[in-house]
């Protein structure tokens, strides 16, 4: 499934929508493109086309929206006012969606994510906006569309199903960007000697010396499958030009020899000590706790909430750095791991559509992000600037300038999916499997699902 390895960034588990029930059809988003007229200002601060006010429902997983930034927006636009709902990320969060949907009592604007979002587009449940894409930004003249970056929108529509065309519509806009980089204990890297590497034999090179100096030198996390990283990384210097349906023509198999050679070069740096050797058992708390007491050099991690959590609870005289991980076979640029984790939506049966675009057009605005700024969001708009100084995000920053990886594996297959990452890479990194004889049982999955 499209983008799997980043469920975990925001929550540690994530379930699979099942086909919703409770459906009805969508409107037109056509009646909703007057939501913007022709400036900014005006934009943000035209009244509701009612004399009453307007309530709008919007829940997210989003811990870092506050009440002064729903205040913000209403402010902004007098008889407008937003009932905000933090619900619990993961499960939580997602079976509540299922019941409100089941119930045709979903949300006027709601938080989602990829894998969880294809389900609702084909139950006619999500408000297309690519009319509204069209009309201004929240604070600028600049069409909306025209100000998130591009990369997050092919990313995004990367992840639907083929059935809900998304070359041809826009179901959701990228809330935020969410780009993998290598977060480093500088204190550490100085006793050692070593800088942030700026080519693979570099990276490597670093990681010899951090294990000979007594550290761990990388992170693994594979509990909540941020262990895949690695193999999909990797991918992308081999097989950079696999997309996922090359699976379904017969054109790519994963018996090629690019594949072998990522699953072997997996294995290698396992065997050489670079991961951490509790890694495939450990989770995030595990990893956190062993980078935050200077036992792992090296963590590679999403910037929300993790970050933070890595500078506070930092020792005191630590400093902390952050690069991104050089391209192994020199294939530049050396794209990473991420995209449009988080998608704000609007409802198909929502009740006032011109103020739900209003509300999602501020959620990713400029203004919003300003007011993220210290919250470690990587924007989705184009041309973001971290904060002067600060070199943990500058790193991200740069991530997300270099591009995201594009899904290399099948999509869709489950079955796939758990022989992959959960029996295949585990026994061929802890035993003496061989990665082509691996990879060749995963490849049999996809043979059988044909017939």
């Amino acid at each position: 499934m499209t983008k799997k390895w980043l469920q975990a960034s925001l929550a540690l588990t994530l379930v699979t929508t099942s086909l919703l029930t409770g459906c009805s059809k969508s409107t037109d988003s056509s009646s909703a493109t007057s939501s913007s007229s022709s400036s900014p200002q005006a934009t943000a601060k035209e009244s509701s086309s009612s004399d009453k006010e307007v309530k709008l429902k919007f829940i997210s997983w989003w811990a870092y929206i506050k009440p002064e930034q729903i205040k913000k927006f209403e402010d902004a636009n007098p008889g407008i006012k937003v009932d905000y709902e933090y619900v619990a990320p993961g499960d939580p969060y997602f079976n509540k969606l299922k019941s409100l949907s089941a119930a045709n009592q979903l949300p006027d604007v709601f938080g989602m994510q990829n894998p969880q979002l294809s389900p609702y587009v084909s139950a006619n449940q999500i408000m297309d906006l690519k009319d509204a894409f069209k009309t201004p930004a929240f604070d600028k003249s600049t069409p909306w569309g025209e100000t998130i970056n591009p990369v997050l929108i092919e990313n995004m529509n990367a992840g639907l199903a083929k059935e809900t065309d998304p070359s041809n519509h826009v179901w959701g806009v990228p809330f935020g960007a969410i780009s993998v980089a290598v977060v480093y204990n500088k204190t550490l890297f100085d006793k050692v000697g070593i800088k942030p590497p700026t080519t693979w034999e570099e990276f490597e090179s670093n990681s010899a010396k951090l294990k000979q100096a007594g550290l761990i030198p990388m992170s693994y996390v594979n509990k909540v499958g941020w262990g895949d990283w690695w193999f999909r990384l990797l991918l992308d210097q081999t097989v950079r030009d696999v997309k996922p349906d090359d699976f379904n023509t017969g054109k790519a198999k994963m018996t090629d020899p690019g594949f072998v050679d990522a699953l072997k070069k997996v294995k290698e740096m396992w065997d050489n000590g670079t991961f951490d050797p509790a890694g495939m058992n450990n989770g995030i708390d595990e990893t956190q706790a062993l980078f935050v007491q200077q036992k792992l050099a090296q963590y590679m991690v999403v910037p929300e909430n993790f970050v933070k959590y890595l500078q506070d609870n930092k020792p005191q005289g630590a400093e902390l750095g952050a690069y991104l991980l050089p391209a192994w076979k020199g294939i530049n640029p050396s794209r990473t791991l991420g995209g449009a984790a988080n998608i704000a939506v609007v409802s198909a049966t929502s009740k006032h559509k011109e103020e739900s675009i209003k509300l999602i057009k501020f959620l990713t605005s400029e203004t919003m992000f300003q007011t993220l700024s210290s919250e470690d969001v990587v924007p989705s708009t184009k041309g973001y600037t971290p904060p002067a100084g600060d070199q943990i995000m500058g790193a991200y920053a740069k991530a997300a300038e270099n591009g995201f990886i594009v899904d290399h594996l099948p999509a869709g297959n489950d079955e796939f999916n758990d022989k992959l990452f959960k029996d295949v890479i585990p026994k061929v990194l802890l035993t003496n499997k061989k990665p082509e004889d691996g990879l060749k049982e995963a490849q049999d999955i996809l043979d059988k699902a044909k017939k």
